[in-house]
Parts: C-alpha cells; structure tokens; sequence
C-alpha cells in the first residue's frame, strides 16, 4: 500500500481513516493448496450485538497471534448488510480488556457508517484482513477472512468462511470468546485460545517423555563403569589403531592428573586443538575426569577466529599438538603439547574429584547477532540426557558408532558419547570416505559401522549417488537443516533394514530435541517432519505471549526438560532473553529456551519445521547469524561499508552475499582473503558483489530491497566491459575441449555464468559440497577417479581441466547437464562442517 495523506474529497474523518493504511497481518499458518472452508462459531448468549462481538474476536485472535495493533476490516453501510463496503480502522491499545476492546470496535463500526456519505466513490485503495457482513450475498468483498454474522436463531453466531484454515480460526474463535464471556474484564493476553482437553495434549500429554535415566550421573562415571565391565571391549578405532576402555581410561587418567597439578578444577574450561580423533577423545575424557569442561578450538579455524574465542572464553589451560603451536594465541594460558609427553606422565588412577551432573562439561561457540560469537555451555546432565535410555536410537555394546562431524560440530557430542557412555566403539571416518558414495560403502563395511550421523546435505547427496551404500547401517540420523522427501524415500528404498532418523536441536538444547522416524512418513505428508520429542525433552509452540497455539497454527518452538543448557558463558543479558522460566514443566525452577524457529505442531502433535523469526540461517549445517560477518567484514579495515545478507544460489544451496563499498584501492580479492584470516569458512561469504554505496531508504537505513541479486550484478560487471574482446574476455575464455567441460559442470553445479579460464571455483562461490558434485560430474566425464584434493589444489577453470587431462591422457567433451534430485522442502544447504579442513588447506 502506497503511503498517501492527502486525497481529493475526503472529509477530516476519512483522512484519518485512511491515512498510511496497514497492510493485513500474515496470518499464522503454512501455505496450503487446500481449498477455502467454513466454520461455524457460536456468539456468547448475551451477544446483543453479534457483529460487534464477532470482529472483537477476530481482532483479539490477530493481535495475539499477529502482534499488530492497526487493524483494517470493513463491513457493509448498514448494519443489517446493505449498502457497499466501508473500511472500517481499529487501533489497539497494547493489551486492552474484552470490553474496552468490544467498545473500540463499536465505536468504529457506528463512526464509519455514520460518516458514510462523507465517502466518495474513489477511494485510495485498501486492503482489509477481514470482511463482516450479515448477507452473503454482498459482491466485492476483499478481506483475507470473511465472517458471515447470522442473528437470526435464538443463538446468534457467525461462519468464518472463505479462508483455507477456518476451521482452525472458528475454533480459536469460539475458545476465546467463551472465556471473554466468563471474564470480560481479562485482558487479552490472559484469555486461552484452546479448550482444557486440547490445551492438556498439547501441554502435557505430548510431552510425556520422562524415562528412568541416569541423570544424577557425570559422564565419566559412566565411561568408567563400561571400562570396569568391559575393559578389553574396544572403545576408539583409528585407521589400523584399535584402543580398549581399559587404555582410553588410563590413558585420560595420566592426562587428567596433569590438569589437576596445574590447578584445572571444576567450571574451568581446557581448549582442545587437536585434529586426531583418538587424542581429542581423550583430551575431553581427562578434561571431564579432571572436573573442568572443555572448549573444541577447531584447528581449521583462522588464528583470528581461535584467538576470539580463547579471549572470550578464558581457558585455563590448552592442549594441542606441536604442529598446531602456531594457530593458537601467543599468550599466558597454559599449554600441554600432547605429542611430546611421556607415555606414563601422571598417576593411573583417576582424579578425586566429585562431579555434580549441573557442573559444565563443554562451551561450544555458535555465531552471534552482535558480531560477537555465542559460547553455550552444556552440562553433564545435558550430555547424559541425549545418549542415554533414550527413544530415538537404542545403542548397545557391540555398536559400531561413525565419527565424522567436526568436534566444534555439536553432532559430535552424540557420536563420541553416545558410543562411549552406552559400551560402542567409536570408528573414525576420514572425511574423503564420508562424501565418496563408493568409499564409504567399503568404509563402513571394513569397520563394521552400524550407526551413524551425516549432515542432512551429505545425506542428500548419498541418496542421490548410491543410497545403498548405508543399507549396511542399523540406525542413520541426519539433521542441522530441512530434510527433503525424495532423498529420505531413496533411503528408504535402499536401505530397508536402516532406521531412518531425521533429527532437529540447537546448540542450546544439546544436539537433538526432536526426532523423526522416517519409516512413518507416508504421501499425504507435505515435507519431513522433525517429528516429536526426545527422551526428557519437551517442547511448546506458543504465540508472541508464551501462550500455546492451537494444533495447525504457526508458533515459535520452545525447549525444556534436561537437555536445555546453562546459558551463555559470561552472557547473563543474552542468557535473560532466550533462557526463560518454564510456566508449563514439572520441575519448579525449569527454563525453556526459545529458539526463534517458526514451526507448526500437527494433531497428531508432530511438529513441522517452517522457518525463521529473524535474519539467522543455516549454511552447511551451522547456524550463521549474517550480523556478525557484517561486523566482521566492517571491522577489517578494507571497506567503507558492508551488508551481509542470505539467499539461495541458482542449484537452491544456501549461501550468504556479502555487498561491499572497498576503501579507494581495495580489490575484492583482498576483502574476501581478509574475511578467511577473520572467519571460519561456513561464516565467510560464497559472494562478494562490490557497489560504490549501499542503497539508502528515506529512514537513512540499508534498502535491502534494492540490493542487486549477485549473479545479475556479476553479469553486469561483465557486461560493462566497454569492448569485451579489449578487455581480453574472448581470449580469457575456456579454450580446450576439457576446459569448456569443466565449465560447463562448474555452471551447472554452481548455478552462475562461467565465463573465464581463470574464474576460481570458490570465488565463484563453490564450497566443499559443492566441489564433491563436480568431483563425480567431472570423474564420469573423463572415465577415471578424480580426487577430491584436485579441485582444491586446481581451483580454477584451466588449472581443473589441465589436471583433469593429466589423469585421463585425453581431452574429454562437455557432457552435459545433470538431472537434478526434486526437493520437496526448502533445499538444504552445503555440508555441516565435514570438509572445513580442506576448505582451510589442513587435511587430518
């Protein structure tokens, strides 16, 4: 709606009236082809005036819903249904009573007709949320909702109709009007939207997890118990190297005694920077064993982004290994060079040391709003809830449990522990195993792996190359972005004995909150759901006021139970606002946390994942917050300005585009270097599109709407060349037969122009997942394996395709476009952090 004050004709009250009008709020409910439906809704039995009631109840459902204040309906001159349509304008106060509500509605249904004759024929043009009208009949209605008023029966009621979800709105309708009768002075945000039977299943019944877990237990108390029952069982396996729970438990001992004599205790925190498996595993055992809690400091990070977090986080003391001295700060903490101590340093027995299953155990960093970065601090009690008798996967002694997730990855805290705490062994797999359909399948088959996580992304593109390469799997969980129906039904198809888990949590609620089993997903499902949750979990879906949403209506997901975590270390504001008292738990004292995630709870009370509240995405399994690399590319010294925001290249993989105003002199490739120094990759941008200002709107903010999107603004750049051929592009372009194949897999995997021999794979915004694509693209077009290292160490154009006729001996032709997997839900993005690594050029 165009903004517009003045308009021939119209009287004082109209100005007004119609002055800026607001646009309908989105009401809270999923796309839908459904077709429109009716519901009836009963008017309370002293309802003299049932038009004024019923829109009194429309408005209070949208205010609670909604959040809007300035509401637009319109209703017919007359209030028997006569007459045309008039806009009909209510400004709420912030939470006014039923009656005060009642009585603003009045009085604006009695000033409009009043004024009716005020009101030209041509009008500025507005659009109502809801049409009221006693006779359906009226043409020309036009509000998103109608409500049809029948006075006419001893009890007056009103059919919401014309809308896909009336059903659902006639049903909150009729609760809250119900309550408004029994309390007309309440205030709307006292008045429930769902009856006693539904508000308990919602509330109560569907949060019935409780099992008799452990939770009085530390984690390593219960590592010990399997190295006292089961001491010669293996516990870690490493290439050929096979370590038993008796060994990883001496071994953590030694450590741990070391910690203690540098005075590490309980709620301090030891960083861990460490690259092989086996020695971070026990790293975080002694750490634990020691009373402290440890700080993942991921070695492919940037110095920078390492340095941040030991600032932020304060170690007591790190442990790494001599080759990863450098990465780390040069100051004061501590340090254990883990490789260069004796093999027997410190005593066999473990540290007496009393551990409280609320004492911190990790601090795993996430991205921050603010440009600063999030460090969660998990409990034991946390971790043990997560691994232990829980419901969505049954380890038992004799599992084989794969590692594959970075241990800055919070999936890691279910491969290590819910191997170690439950008598499985934990297997290693190399990360060029995990995304090679073909090497895994032998992978996992070598090591007898029957459980394992991957990162939704990789989980697609498994079931896209070789699905039956898992078949092998007891159990596979995959989570950290929207699963998509056709990879989960080739699972399915290839693996029948496999339990498919699709699984949902934040960092905040120790890695999974809710879980789905994808055997039950049939074809009236629209996407995957995230299911329900877990073991000692509980989640609500309520409206801006903390109250439930009825089943089907849109609601942010709030988490309690055992798994939520501390808080934010040194964070008490941002530990205040999403770390709020639970109203709803059987434990007094219970937080929730609130996750910003917008979702939909079925009847059935699975849950569907829906989208954000806010700016923060997901990029390759992590959650970005594109704040902070705005605040991180501002802070770099190379840019007059910077914006960062989230989209979807041209295949439908998240990435975020970083629109940049350099200083005089500064060329892009310097900024997006500087950004790799600062960030760890999944936070750099796939994008840098370079403007010689940010697009102001008339508030003197950054237009958005007016950015360009990057790969037009690209094309652009190109296109501006005044002569092309002078500017060298013909010649600059793939000259050999290889060289237009690789271009033309690159174009297709990528989804931009390729236009150039010397366009970089990753400048052009190309990321591990992506490269393991134009890996199988580029090996069937030259009949030969190609490594996966090759696009790494070749990233451009003429340098792949050089290589490329290197390995096969001749030159290969373009082959062509690929048929693409449908998605049936919002498209993942790249990998969760598996090949940061080769990303940062260190290879474990």
């Amino acid at each position: 709606m165009t903004e517009q004050t003045v308009f021939p004709g119209l009287s004082a009250f109209w100005e007004r009236q119609l002055a800026a009008p607001p646009e309908p709020p989105d009401l809270p409910f999923a796309p839908t082809t459904e077709r429109a439906a009716d519901a009836r809704v009963e008017l309370p039995g002293d309802s003299v005036e049932p038009q004024v009631s019923a829109l009194a109840g429309l408005f209070a459902l949208l205010r609670r819903w909604t959040g809007g204040r300035d509401l637009l309906a319109e209703a017919p001159a007359t209030p028997t249904g006569s007459g045309r349509w008039l806009p009909v304008r209510v400004r709420l106060p912030e939470d006014p009573t039923w009656t005060e509500l009642r009585d603003l509605v009045r009085t604006a249904l009695r000033d409009t007709r009043e004024h009716d004759a005020e009101l030209p024929e041509t009008v500025p043009d507005y659009r109502p949320v809801v049409s009221i009208s006693p006779d359906p009949a009226l043409p020309g209605y036009r509000g998103a909702v109608r409500l049809l008023i029948d006075d006419t029966d001893e009890r007056p009621g009103a059919t919401v109709s014309h809308h896909p979800h009336a059903t659902s709105i006639g049903a909150a309708l009729t609760v809250l009007l119900a309550r408004a009768q029994e309390s007309p002075q309440a205030r709307l945000s006292d008045l429930s939207l769902l009856d006693p039977a539904i508000e308990r299943r919602v509330v109560v019944d569907w949060n019935a997890t409780d099992t008799d877990y452990p939770r009085e237990r530390s984690v390593p108390d219960l590592f010990a118990q399997w190295a006292r029952q089961t001491p010669d069982a293996p516990a870690l396996r490493d290439g050929d190297q096979v370590l038993a729970y008796r060994e990883v438990d001496r071994r953590a001992n030694h450590l741990a005694g070391r910690l203690r004599r540098l005075g590490i205790g309980a709620e301090t925190l030891v960083g861990i920077c460490l690259a092989d498996t086996t020695a971070w595993v026990i790293a975080a055992l002694a750490t634990l064993k020691a009373g402290a809690a440890y700080l993942p400091l991921d070695p492919g990070y940037p110095p920078e982004r390492l340095a941040l977090m030991c600032r932020d986080a304060t170690p007591g003391a790190i442990l790494h290994t001599a080759a990863l001295t450098d990465r780390l700060p040069d100051d004061d903490t501590p340090r254990i060079v883990v490789d260069r101590l004796p093999a027997d340093d410190g005593p066999a027995d473990p540290p007496a040391v009393t551990i409280h299953p609320d004492q911190l155990a990790y601090v795993m960093y996430t991205s921050g709003s603010t440009g600063r970065p999030k460090g969660t601090g998990v409990s034991h009690r946390n971790i043990v809830r997560l691994v232990r008798d829980t419901t969505f996967v049954d380890v038992r002694p004799g599992d084989v449990m794969g590692q594959a997730a970075t241990m800055s990855f919070d999936a890691a805290t279910l491969e290590v522990w819910g191997a170690l705490l439950n008598g499985a062994c934990l297997v290693d797999l190399d990360i060029n195993d995990v995304i090679v359909p073909d090497r895994l399948r032998a992978r996992l088959r070598d090591t007898g792996v029957t459980m394992m996580f991957l990162a939704t992304s990789v989980a697609r593109q498994v079931a896209t190359e070789a699905p039956d390469a898992l078949a092998a799997l007891r159990y596979l969980t995959f989570g950290g972005e929207q699963a998509d129906r056709t990879a989960v039904e080739r699972l399915r198809a290839a693996c029948p004995d496999t339990t498919l888990v699709n699984g949902y949590g934040p960092t905040e609620a120790t890695t999974y909150t809710t879980t789905y089993d994808c055997a039950r997903l049939t074809a009236a499902d629209p996407i995957v759901p995230i299911g329900g949750p877990v073991a000692n979990t509980r989640v609500y879906v309520l409206d801006r006021l903390l109250q439930p949403v009825p089943p089907g209506v849109l609601g942010e997901l709030f988490i309690g139970g055992d798994g939520v975590a501390r808080g934010y270390l040194g964070r008490p504001d941002a530990t205040a606002e999403r770390f709020v008292p639970d109203p709803f738990g059987p434990r007094t004292g219970g937080r929730l946390y609130r996750t910003g995630d917008v979702v939909r709870q079925r009847p059935d009370g699975l849950i569907e994942f829906v989208g954000r509240s806010d700016h923060q995405v997901k990029i390759r399994g992590y959650r970005v917050e594109p704040g902070e690399v705005t605040e991180a590319l501002r802070g770099g010294g190379l840019l007059r300005d910077a914006i960062v925001r989230a989209d979807r290249d041209a295949a439908g993989d998240a990435r975020l585009v970083a629109y940049v105003v350099p200083e005089d002199g500064v060329r892009v490739e310097a900024v997006r270097e500087r950004a790799r120094e600062q960030l760890p990759d999944h936070l750099v941008p796939a994008v840098f599109v370079v403007l010689p200002r940010l697009p102001l709107n008339r508030n003197g903010k950054v237009d958005v709407a007016a950015l360009p999107a990057p790969d037009a603004a690209r094309a652009l750049d190109i296109a501006a060349a005044p002569d092309a051929a002078a500017a060298g592009y013909d010649d600059a372009a793939p000259q050999t037969p290889t060289e237009r194949a690789v271009a033309e897999i690159w174009q297709d995997v990528l989804g931009v122009p390729v236009r150039r021999r010397d366009d970089d794979f990753f400048d052009l915004g190309g990321r591990s997942l992506k490269a393991t694509r134009v890996r199988s693209r580029l090996a069937a077009a030259i009949g030969a394996e190609v490594p996966l290292r090759l696009i790494f160490d070749h990233p451009t154009v003429a340098g792949l395709a050089a290589a490329a006729d290197e390995i096969s001996g001749t030159p290969v032709e373009p082959t062509g476009a690929a048929t693409p997997v449908a998605l049936d839900g919002p498209p993942p993005a790249d990998l969760a952090g598996l090949l940061d690594q080769l990303e940062q050029g260190i290879a474990r």
